[in-house]
């Protein structure tokens, strides 16, 4: 790989540099999977899509997209297509996701330090009351989001070790858990022509990604149907596959709003009932 990134450097053709490692470039693509975060994305478009043995990486932005579907309805083949047009701009993502050996909880770590001010860089917040405090300085670093009644199932994955190498491998970033990914992901992108990404993507898959390999490639979900727990791929109960989003910051606004025209209506309309009922009182 050095002389692949040798050549990145000084070329930085992205194209070059994944047919030097063996690996599949798109320019561009659909994103990987509509998990968590990727529930706000799905719209968007994957450019410079690059995948290897169980990993993929890219960058997603808005764009346009179109997917279809292909029915037999008795003796007819109907084509249902569907066309999504979203601001380039819109959106900016960078991510790298690795492939688990089973499906487990929907589980989101928060990096505190890419927090713009007071606000979360997560596009899609969980709900607070999902959020489960570990112990030592991770807390100080990452905000865990667990679905409720998984709280176990977390401490089952999140050991002391795996911790610590999240917090020196992916501190400044955001991971999710969710079906069989482990995502990590940045916004405003990764710079995919910069070779010193590519090394921190191999530190995270050799690090981070192998031993949430190892934590979750026993995991079975006990609130599942017992013949699906141990199956190939494993399955989750449906309060385990899902987060529970909070609701978006403009909604909040637009309470306040609504909040403020009744108080604000609503006091000049007691004016007017009291005025008018001193006027008939005379």
């Amino acid at each position: 790989m050095t002389t692949a990134l040798d050549q990145l450097a000084a070329t930085r053709d992205l194209r070059a540099f994944a047919a030097a490692n063996g690996w599949g470039y798109d320019e561009t693509a659909a994103p990987p999977a509509s998990v968590g975060v990727w529930e706000q994305v799905a719209t968007g478009v994957v450019r410079d899509r690059v995948t290897g043995e169980g990993w993929e990486a890219g960058r997603i932005t808005g764009g346009d997209r179109s997917a279809s579907q292909v029915e037999q309805r008795g003796g007819w083949t109907v084509t249902t297509t569907i066309n999504v047009s979203t601001p380039e701009r819109s959106l900016e993502l960078g991510y790298l996701a690795i492939t688990l050996p089973r499906r487990v909880p929907n589980m989101v770590l928060d990096a505190r330090s890419n927090d713009r001010g007071p606000f979360s860089s997560l596009l899609r917040r969980p709900a607070a009351n999902q959020h489960l405090s570990l112990e030592g300085d991770f807390d100080t670093r990452f905000r865990l989001y667990v679905p409720t009644g998984y709280e176990r199932d977390a401490l089952y994955v999140f050991t002391p070790d795996l911790m610590a190498l999240l917090i020196d491998e992916t501190g400044d970033l955001d991971v999710e858990l969710r079906d069989d990914r482990l995502i990590v992901y940045k916004p405003d992108g990764f710079d995919l022509s910069d070779p010193a990404v590519w090394q921190r993507f191999e530190r995270i898959r050799a690090t981070v990604g192998a031993k949430t390999w190892n934590r979750t490639d026993l995991y079975a979900d006990e609130r599942a149907a017992p013949q699906l727990q141990y199956d190939a791929a494993g399955t989750v109960a449906a309060g385990g596959t899902r987060l529970r989003g909070r609701m978006p910051k403009l909604g909040w606004i637009l309470i306040a709003a609504g909040a403020g025209f009744v108080l604000l209506f609503g006091g000049i309309a007691v004016l007017v009932l009291s005025l008018v009922a001193s006027a008939f009182s005379r």
